[in-house]
């Protein structure tokens, strides 16, 4: 199902591009710079690695809040589900339909390829620790605990909306990355220091990605500027 809905959202805003660079090229390119961004320069880089400190130090309570979590169930039977679903599904929904349909002129190809290469680039990451970590569940389902990809997909959604509208948008949907990350520990599915490594990873890429945006989004601005009136038609998104 979410495979699905993703598919059409990609088809649908990806003809946008038609008279430019072609989507899934741009998409590597901006893939390629996010990465670098995230992984090798600040602010990213600094997240990832406080993000890697906090873990340290969580996991010396990971039973401990389980256990608080498990006992105190403090969030009521609806949030909690709501959590669950947005985690896995809504909060991409939301960021790419936002991203794409809130633009004005031709800032919308450029935010949506942002938010899709992004969100792409978290999910990915977030797998291969997942297969490189093989950390059991604390409900023993599977070995994919480490880093919870519930939350790490709701913090780089949060991020990017931040970044793109600014902390009215963004403050709520940190709020709902928050209780995402409270439902993973609820049902039992993660552990503390799997959510806060997972807050982290996401914080970090969608920092990291929204620095290349800026630069790119500079460049295309100047570029206007710098142009006559009567070629600026020339230029599509």
């Amino acid at each position: 199902m979410k495979t699905r809905i993703f598919i059409i959202i990609i088809i649908l805003f990806s003809d946008l591009n038609a008279q430019s660079e072609g989507f899934l090229q741009r998409n590597f390119k901006l893939g390629l710079k996010g990465t670098r961004e995230t992984f090798f320069k600040s602010p990213g880089r600094t997240v990832i690695l406080a993000g890697g400190l906090s873990v340290i130090v969580a996991h010396q309570f990971d039973s401990d809040v389980q256990d608080w979590f498990l006992k105190n169930q403090p969030l009521p039977e609806g949030i909690n589900q709501f959590g669950d679903n947005y985690g896995n599904l809504y909060s991409g929904i939301l960021v790419l339909t936002t991203s794409a349909l809130t633009s004005k002129n031709n800032q919308t190809l450029r935010q949506f390829e942002y938010a899709f290469a992004t969100l792409g680039a978290n999910g990915a990451t977030t797998v291969l620790l997942k297969e490189l970590v093989r950390r059991e569940r604390p409900n023993g389902d599977n070995h994919r605990s480490f880093p919870s990809g519930h939350t790490s997909h709701s913090f780089v959604s949060a991020t990017v909306l931040k970044e793109l509208y600014g902390w009215k948008v963004g403050a709520p949907a940190y709020g709902l990355a928050v209780i995402v990350a409270m439902n993973r520990i609820q049902d039992n599915k993660h552990y503390f220091s799997d959510v806060v490594f997972g807050a982290g990873l996401g914080t970090a890429i969608g920092l990291g990605y929204s620095q290349v945006y800026l630069k790119e989004n500079k460049k295309l601005n100047m570029s206007f500027n710098l142009v006559k009136p009567e070629i600026q038609f020339s230029w599509r998104f």
